[in-house]
């Protein structure tokens, strides 16, 4: 995805719209909810950060974006969304 078609899509997402975005099941984004590490929503517009999902979704299949590069989040491999 380039920086253009990012920018098409809103940075801060309801729950509905990172479901679509990212094809999760309720279930599925309920449990990463769950997850310490998963971006939390921000309390004034009770929307999540596209982005910060971007880079939880990476660093769980090791992906090392720039952004992440010297970053201490850990990969959580011990869930299991399948």
């Amino acid at each position: 995805m380039d920086d253009a078609e990012s920018d098409a899509k809103p940075r801060f997402m309801t729950d509905e719209q990172l479901r679509k975005h990212f094809g999760l099941s309720e279930r599925a984004l309920s449990r990463l909810r769950a997850s310490p590490r998963f971006p939390r929503k921000d309390g004034l517009i009770l929307k999540t950060d596209r982005r910060a999902v971007d880079k939880f979704f990476d660093a769980r299949a090791g992906i090392n974006s720039p952004s992440l590069v010297g970053n201490s989040a850990g990969i959580d491999g011990e869930e299991n969304f399948g």
